[in-house]
């Protein structure tokens, strides 16, 4: 399994392309217009939302006076990096295939969940909520996304694994998905999860009350060590799921600050834990 991210590659060129327009004074709809695009196109290019030709490379490396060789040679190994296939995209049918992206080369995730995080289900977890949730998905894309769910679970126990830092709602522990059998064996593996060094799971008590994640909802915030590579906000019930205005991965990382400050310890949590497998 590849550790290089094609999306995360396609990411930092259209950042990098995006820089080279600004410092050679040049607005999105003047470049557009001189290479005879549309502003979308070029917009969706430094998003990383759409592929870039090798042709369309050196036409925008021309437009913006890239003359260093080193410079050109980065831009197109960049592209080169950006078009292999991940993993992931062996598979057919898979809606969140960007995010999966975006999150094979993370180094921490900060996550807000009602329900179990993809990365911390067992197996009889993941089925019992893809069935309850996804109406008319056959057996065969069932056992699809059960087989890309545990495969994704590979970034936490790699050589540098990712860093994973979890706030749960209480009702994520209490909802029996899949019954009592099968929720007694998903708290004992985030107990078991939870002796990991790279991995810290809270909870918010039910007895805390409204607090900063009661009305925003499940989201997740990647980082990554390359220092072109910024943060990305993901979030999962929206239409909208990669908010890039300004301020907003400072704005969810202060609300993920204060649902941490909300929460029981880690010791606390693991008693919780322990409480309800007992139960």
């Amino acid at each position: 399994m590849t550790t290089t991210s094609p999306v995360v590659r396609r990411r930092r060129l259209g950042l990098e392309l995006r820089a080279l327009r600004e410092a050679a004074g040049l607005k999105g709809d003047e470049a557009a217009r001189q290479l005879t695009w549309s502003n979308s196109k070029l917009s969706r290019i430094e998003l990383g939302r759409s592929p870039v030709t090798a042709g369309d490379l050196a036409r925008l490396i021309e437009l913006y006076g890239v003359a260093d060789k080193e410079r050109q040679d980065e831009l197109n190994r960049l592209n080169r990096e950006a078009k292999r296939k991940g993993w992931w995209q062996l598979y057919s049918d898979i809606p969140y295939s960007t995010y999966i992206g975006l999150e094979a080369e993370a180094t921490t995730l900060l996550t807000y969940q009602h329900v179990i995080p993809g990365l911390l289900q067992t197996e009889d977890y993941a089925r019992a909520i893809n069935q309850a949730t996804m109406n008319g998905l056959t057996d065969d894309a069932l056992e699809t996304r059960l087989e890309v769910r545990m495969q994704r679970q590979a970034v936490l126990a790699k050589p540098e694994p990712l860093e994973l830092r979890a706030v749960l709602d209480e009702a994520a522990l209490r909802r029996e998905v899949g019954g009592k059998e099968v929720m007694k064996a998903q708290l004992e593996h985030l107990l078991k999860l939870g002796d990991q060094d790279n991995i810290i799971i809270q909870v918010i008590p039910f007895s805390a009350g409204a607090h900063h994640g009661t009305l925003v909802g499940a989201f997740n915030i990647l980082k990554y060590v390359h220092p072109a590579d910024p943060d990305v906000v993901y979030l999962e019930s929206s239409s909208d799921p990669y908010p890039d205005r300004e301020g907003d991965i400072e704005r969810y990382g202060l609300i993920f600050d204060n649902l941490r400050a909300a929460a029981l310890s880690v010791p606390q949590t693991q008693a919780l834990m322990k409480k309800l497998v007992r139960e």
